[in-house]
């Protein structure tokens, strides 16, 4: 596989469940204060970034997820001033409605076809057991995405995405507390079973200089173990981590595992967006310091070699 450094990396945060207008800038989070977006951004529930990478083979960029609606990845695009058309690939993380809620309006707006990179698994239906019963299941409307010229690319190991994208396919479970979460169903040959997350993937760049850049959308799987499945590919030192951690439905033991393991990689950013859980984001901040950056809508995280 041919992945080619990058020599800067343009995260933008599309969608997230949270949004501060007063949170303060650092040299490598730039904020959306009030004013300088096209209008007001929107915060919900779900995710998507819009990446940008360049290096010795030109400016490449993909979408990461659709959020839970179109409503919010549309709106904030336009207020971002981001054209769906000229989004080159698609790239979804796992089979979760709030990650592809917003792909049909998506492909809608942009009109033409697009490459979808996804695990296999990622279209079968899946489904959550909560204490007042079953959210779901909800399943990738894979024939209507097609008809609105979705290209879909399914892989299950390591795959090179415009040059600069690694996915890592499939995630081993090797860290003993990051185990697969009860209330999560997926439904197999009409069977209703432990949903242990086959398809969700996580992207990971390598930037000159600096190191591996590593995105999650929920870690399902254990953002730990992404993040060793990020190092077996691309042997370098962590030096970013983003996304959400799925720590909110975990007990505190597992969370200070999580802290004390990511502290450990040595990274010199840590963003927990999404899914991560309040207790975890604070557990985060407490013992990160510096390297750790709280995620808003609208935010801009850049990093040049």
């Amino acid at each position: 596989m041919d992945w080619t450094e990058t020599q800067r990396v343009r995260i933008r945060i599309l969608v997230d469940n949270y949004i501060d207008v007063f949170e303060p800038s650092t040299e490598l989070v730039k904020r959306i204060t009030p004013g300088q977006a096209k209008k007001p951004l929107m915060a919900g529930h779900g995710y998507a970034l819009y990446i940008e990478a360049d290096g010795e083979k030109g400016r490449h960029n993909l979408l990461v997820d659709s959020s839970h609606s179109d409503v919010m990845l549309l709106h904030n695009m336009e207020a971002l001033g981001i054209n769906p058309g000229s989004v080159e690939v698609f790239f979804l993380t796992h089979g979760h409605v709030d990650h592809f809620g917003g792909m049909v309006g998506f492909l809608q707006a942009r009109g033409k076809g697009i490459e979808v990179y996804t695990h296999p698994d990622s279209f079968l239906p899946k489904l959550v057991v909560t204490p007042r019963g079953k959210v779901g299941p909800w399943q990738l409307p894979r024939e209507e995405l097609e008809s609105l010229g979705a290209r879909f690319v399914t892989n299950k190991g390591p795959t090179v995405v415009g040059d600069y994208f690694m996915l890592t396919g499939e995630v081993p479970r090797e860290m003993p507390f990051e185990k697969p979460w009860p209330a999560a169903k997926v439904i197999r040959d009409g069977k209703e079973e432990l949903d242990v997350f086959a398809d969700e993937q996580a992207l990971v760049m390598k930037v000159r200089n600096r190191g591996l850049v590593v995105i999650a959308g929920c870690s399902h799987p254990g953002i730990i173990n992404m993040v060793k499945q990020a190092q077996r590919m691309g042997n370098e030192k962590v030096f970013a981590v983003i996304g959400g951690f799925h720590l909110g439905v975990v007990d505190q033991d597992v969370i200070e595992e999580t802290v004390m393991h990511l502290k450990e990689t040595g990274a010199a950013l840590v963003v927990p967006c999404h899914c991560t859980g309040f207790r975890a984001t604070l557990r985060l901040a407490e013992v990160l310091g510096d390297s750790f950056a709280v995620n808003c809508v609208g935010s801009l995280i850049e990093i040049e070699s």
